[in-house]
């Protein structure tokens, strides 16, 4: 008897214990979602330079979603230790799961601000294309034929839920590379995707906004 209830005792306390204490497990989408990381991560907002545009809070929780529902490699796979030290983390390879969430929120809204300059309406007609680049992240309605999780069309691009879950979608094939490119490259030596994140000029904007922030708002870099 007295075994038995030293056992239960034991099974009861560890089993209190994994119920109080939020646990981000490497196993990625079910223990995030058992760890309710929307909660436990704390989302931001940061203000933009042109005419204090804010990148909104409830955005940062949009890529946190994102990056849990698709189960995202951008938390497993490893950044470029030169791309990290153009924007001063280079210890982020090292980062828990929740400092990579907030990583990768920081870094969205760096280059979302030279995209769309943080309004969600932004349309701007891509005449070499014949179609328009739209919302936070200019992306095209065409997107939804070529990646997954991408599920905007003309009646839902412009929403910034929409948008960021085909952004974070579109940089998890840029982070992951292929036989032509690189992978685990911010700003790749090719054109890619988003053309701030290759050109000189508009990746030196990207890099120094993210620099300016990121002491403030991911302190786990330095």
């Amino acid at each position: 008897m007295r075994i038995f209830t030293i056992t239960f005792l034991f099974i009861f306390l560890v089993s209190c214990s994994n119920g109080d204490s939020p646990l981000i497990s490497s196993n990625a989408k079910d223990d995030l979602r058992d760890s309710d990381p929307i909660t436990s991560v704390q989302s931001f907002s940061v203000t933009g330079d042109y005419n204090g545009n804010l990148w909104k809070s409830e955005w940062t929780s949009h890529v946190y979603e994102a990056l849990i529902d698709q189960n995202s490699a951008l938390l497993d796979n490893e950044i470029s230790t030169y791309d990290l030290s153009l924007i001063n983390c280079e210890n982020y390879n090292t980062f828990s799961r929740e400092n990579k969430m907030k990583f990768w929120a920081l870094f969205m809204a760096s280059f979302s601000h030279y995209e769309s300059s943080y309004n969600p309406n932004e349309r701007y007609w891509e005449s070499s294309l014949g179609k328009y680049s739209e919302g936070l992240f200019q992306l095209s309605t065409t997107d939804s034929n070529y990646y997954t999780f991408c599920n905007v069309d003309s009646s839902n691009i412009l929403n910034p839920k929409e948008n960021i879950q085909c952004a974070v979608a579109i940089l998890d094939v840029q982070i992951d590379g292929s036989t032509r490119r690189e992978s685990g490259r911010l700003f790749p030596n090719s054109y890619f995707y988003w053309s701030v994140l290759t050109r000189s000029s508009s990746k030196s904007k990207v890099i120094n906004y993210f620099k300016n922030r990121v002491k403030q708002k991911l302190p786990a870099c330095s």
